[in-house]
Formats: structure tokens, C-alpha cells, sequence
């Protein structure tokens, strides 16, 4: 069952990839299809909307009540971008709304070079979540990469995103025509406005995928100048990182791997010379073998399974293409069906989708998410982000958070733990939990973070303070005192706080049950159990 759905998502991949790349080589009813594709690498601005339906058929075959549950509320999602601005290739920003069985989420996102800013209706802050060196360390645990290699990620993203158009060109026109495919021309309104334009429709079928795979594969081979100048635009990306890498591992380790890749890091033709002739050594012996070993696959059974079983994937596209070669619509339908019985209640997937595009490389001014009354950091400066923190973050009224917290139950903890003398250390640091006479007392870390709160300590006063974002409860221990405070207010303890072996023990009952949690005590098996919703 393994082998058969990484074999469903492998061949479903390449479907997307067939769709991605179509109808490279020849011109189509005098369309240069392979300049359209590789213009949309090129918009470096534009204006735009989109509707992305996604629906999941079940199998019937006997759905767990949870399987059921998350058809029943995912079965049918569509997004809808209202409003989506390309200020340039790091500057960006949507408007939308995000619909599920039970209602709609409206959205707003903002993304630069350093950040994307994500304002969900409902939320009481913008979200915030780091990109590029940002996102590699906290106040808590920096980074372990030098500034010099922070500095090269973000010119790495960046020179990924400029090399997009030139590198995208060569798999474009390597990329065999699927069969049906044809081109006429239309009047469509985009954004309001009449447009007259070049209307390309091509569907791919899944049965056709060995034999595009194929074509694909001895079009790059023949274009020998095309291969090259395609590894030497990706050694132009990766190699200043790499290099970098490279020189910072060998200063500090002295690494005999390091000296042996450094010549082809630092001269360009000798690295493209290698890796051409690799390739090329690599796809001609592929190729030499590949009908034979297509049909010697599907001479047995899985492979007989596998051919009936690609006749049901489709992908379908329709671009309608301006004078100046871009695209200003498209439509897409993909189907990918899964094997019967072989996908966990999962039928099919259809994912339909329709865009339109203007004001391309005109002047476009992205839009701000507000963050004026603060944000919640998702990463790269603040401690973690849990569950809970999320949860916690949102309007209890609000639509998210019904479907994190009641729906999808994303805050829901389970914890068990066994009282031996030689068994599970739980992760932690080879701690375990103990019974003092009745009152088991735990690992503090272990179990608030565990339950999504955090701990501070306070190595002066022996103090140890417990913040529950969920509950908003703030819980304060003194080391050796049985007085603890919860939200401020005195309470008395079954058992000091202790700390042990550098350890902190707290009782359990007292802190998880303050956090909204139960516990329980098997004798027979000497377990504790908690749990939270």
C-alpha cells in the first residue's frame, strides 16, 4: 500500500509537471507557446484575481468518523483572491476569502524580501512569519550560520527569482506537444475591458505521460548548448552560497570533502563540463533502456494496475494570450483519481482554477497589512509558536478559531506517563516522573510545554512562573515553598516545587489542572494521564 501511494503522488507530480510545461517545442496555429510560458517567469508586476476550487470525492468504503468529519468539512474549499498586487518579484500583497463547509474566512497578506504578514479575520494581531536569514534564528537560539552566510541566503532567493525566466526556458522548449492542443482566436473581458486575444486549449492525459516523459528526456539531450547554459544559469544561482558553505566548513573542520569540490566551485566550466557529461551519460542510458523497461513494468501486474489507473488523470488549460505574447486568463482542471481502495477513503481530487491578469510591468504599488497595534511573530524572533499560541491569538467568536479549536481540535493534548525505575526518559534530558508518597511530581518543562504554555525560571528567587496562553493563567512555584499564586492569587500545594539533579519538579495535579487539564492515576499500571481540549 506504501509503494502504491508514492507511486500515486509521484505520477500525479508529473501530471502537474506535463501541465506546468506544456506544448514547449512546436508552435501552435502560429502561437510561439513557448514564449508565452516563459513570459510568465518574466511578469515582474501586474494586478490580478483567482478562484481555486478544491473538491475530494470519498470512496464509500467505510470512512472513520474522523475521515468522515474532515470530508464533511473539507470536501468542497474554494479560495478567492479579489485583489491580488506584483509590486516587483519580492513585493507582493492579495485580498481574499477562504470557504469551507461551515463558512468563510476572509484574508489579507502582504509579502516582502524579509516577511510575510498574514491578517486573518478574527485574529487579534497580524501574523508574521520570517523568510530568507530572517527565519534561521530567535532571541532564544540564534542561528548557527555565520552573518556572511544570512547574507547569502537572502542573495540566493533573490538571484532565484531573477534566473527564473532564462532557466524556465530551456524545460519549456524541451517539453514535447501533449495531443490535443489547438489555438483560436476570442474576445474575453478582463478586468472589465473587451481584449482580443489568442485562446490555447491542451489537455494531457495520464496515459500520455510516458511517452511526453520520453520526448522530453531526448529533446534535452539533443540540445546540448541548451543543457549547458541551463547548468551553468543554475551554477550562477547556487555556487556563491555553496562556495561560501564550503570555505566557512573547511576553516573549521578541515574537511577532506571540502577540498575535493572546491576546484569546481570556483571555476564555472570545469563544474558545467562535469555535470554535463554526467547528465548526458546518465540520460543516454535511460533512454537506451527506457521502452523496454516501460513495457517490462507494465507486463506485471502492478504495472497493469498502474496503465488502467493513468487512463483517469487529466489535466486541462485553456490561456488566452495577448498580442505581446502574456498571458491574461487562464482556466485549469486537473483530475487526479486514486486507486480503488488503495488512498484511504480518498475517490478523487479536482482542483479547478480561473485568473485573470492586467496592468502587467506597469507601475503597481503593493498593499500593507496594518501592523501599527502590534503582531505575532510566527518565527525568527520570538519563542515558539504552538498550537495554542495560534489558537490563543483569535477572536473565541471568530470563524478560525470554531475551526482550529472545536473543528479541527488543534489544541487537544493527550500525555501519558508511566511511574518505573528504568524505563521511558520521555525525551527529556533522561528526567521521568516520580511518586512522592501519593503526589507524582513531574518534570515542569516536560509537561507545560507539552500542554503549549511556557516556563520561565528564575535562578535569583527559585522561582519558576507558568504562562498559559490558552487559559490566560500564570502560574507562579518557589522552590521548597508550599505557596504557589495562580493569576496572583495564594494557594497552597500538595507538595513543594523541588528541584532535583538540576531538574525542576512540580506537582502535576496542581499546575495542569489550574491550565484546564484532567488527570488521572492508574494504580494497576502506575500511569498518569492528562489531557486537555
Amino acid at each position: 500500500m506504501f509503494k502504491q501511494k508514492r507511486r500515486t503522488m509521484l505520477l500525479s507530480s508529473l501530471l502537474v509537471l506535463v501541465l506546468l510545461v506544456l506544448a514547449g517545442c512546436q508552435p501552435v496555429g502560429g502561437l510561439d507557446v513557448n514564449k508565452v510560458l516563459t513570459n510568465s517567469f518574466s511578469v515582474k508586476s501586474a494586478e490580478s484575481n483567482q478562484t481555486i476550487t478544491l473538491e475530494l470525492t470519498p470512496d464509500n468504503t467505510g470512512l472513520s468518523p474522523q475521515a468522515q468529519k474532515m470530508f464533511d468539512l473539507f470536501g468542497k474549499m474554494k479560495l478567492t483572491v479579489t485583489d491580488a498586487k506584483t509590486e516587483d518579484r519580492f513585493h507582493a500583497s492579495m485580498k481574499g476569502t477562504l470557504e469551507y463547509a461551515k463558512g468563510q474566512i476572509p484574508f489579507q497578506l502582504a509579502m516582502d524580501d524579509q516577511q510575510l504578514t498574514l491578517q486573518i479575520e478574527g485574529a487579534k494581531k497580524p501574523l508574521v512569519l520570517r523568510t530568507g536569514a530572517a527565519a534561521l534564528g530567535s532571541a532564544e537560539m540564534p542561528s548557527p550560520l555565520s552573518k556572511a552566510l544570512q547574507e547569502e541566503i537572502d542573495k540566493l532567493s533573490k538571484r532565484m527569482v531573477e534566473s527564473a525566466p532564462s532557466l524556465a526556458s530551456f524545460v519549456t522548449r524541451s517539453f514535447p506537444n501533449p495531443n490535443a492542443i489547438s489555438v483560436e482566436n476570442v474576445s474575453e473581458k478582463i478586468h472589465g475591458e473587451s481584449v482580443n486575444l489568442q485562446k490555447l486549449h491542451a489537455e494531457v492525459r495520464g496515459s500520455e505521460l510516458i511517452d511526453l516523459v520520453k520526448g522530453f528526456l531526448t529533446n534535452v539531450l539533443a540540445d546540448e548548448k541548451g543543457l549547458k547554459e541551463f547548468i551553468g544559469g543554475l551554477y550562477d544561482v547556487y555556487s556563491p552560497f555553496l562556495l561560501a558553505m564550503a570555505k566557512e566548513a573547511g576553516e573549521l573542520e578541515n574537511d577532506p570533502m571540502t577540498d575535493m569540490i572546491m576546484p569546481y566551485l570556483q571555476n564555472k566550466t570545469l563544474a558545467v563540463e562535469f555535470v554535463f557529461t554526467f547528465l548526458k551519460t546518465q540520460l543516454e542510458q535511460a533512454l537506451s533502456k527506457y521502452d523496454a523497461s516501460v513495457a517490462a513494468y507494465f507486463a506485471t501486474e502492478e504495472g497493469a494496475a498502474t496503465k488502467a489507473w493513468l487512463g483517469g488523470q487529466y489535466v486541462k488549460v485553456d490561456l488566452y494570450v495577448d498580442r505581446d505574447g502574456m498571458t491574461r486568463k487562464s482556466v485549469t482542471e486537473l483530475m487526479i483519481t486514486a486507486p480503488e481502495g488503495k488512498a484511504d477513503g480518498l475517490k478523487s481530487v479536482k482542483v479547478t482554477s480561473s485568473a485573470e491578469m492586467w496592468n502587467i510591468n506597469k507601475p503597481v504599488k503593493a498593499d500593507k497589512v496594518d501592523t501599527s497595534a502590534g503582531v505575532i511573530e510566527l518565527n525568527g524572533t520570538t519563542g515558539r509558536i504552538t498550537p495554542s499560541k495560534i489558537v490563543a491569538s483569535l477572536e473565541p467568536n471568530s470563524q478560525l478559531y470554531k475551526l482550529l479549536k472545536n473543528d479541527l481540535q488543534i489544541t487537544k493534548k493527550e500525555i501519558t506517563m508511566l511511574m518505573n525505575d528504568n524505563g521511558n526518559d520521555y525525551g527529556f534530558f533522561g528526567t521521568k516522573p516520580y511518586n512522592d508518597n501519593g503526589t507524582v511530581m513531574v518534570p515542569v518543562r516536560f509537561v507545560v510545554e507539552r500542554l503549549d504554555a511556557d516556563v520561565e525560571w528564575d535562578a535569583a528567587t527559585n522561582l519558576v512562573k507558568v504562562t498559559d496562553p490558552l487559559k490566560g493563567t500564570v502560574i507562579t512555584l518557589t522552590i521548597g515553598s508550599t505557596t504557589a499564586t495562580v493569576n496572583g492569587t495564594p494557594q497552597t500545594l500538595e507538595k513543594a516545587a523541588v528541584l532535583v539533579d538540576g531538574t525542576t519538579y512540580i506537582p502535576v495535579r496542581f499546575v495542569t489542572e489550574n491550565m484546564g487539564a484532567e488527570v488521572k492515576w492508574n494504580q494497576e499500571t502506575q500511569t498518569v494521564s492528562i489531557t486537555r481540549d
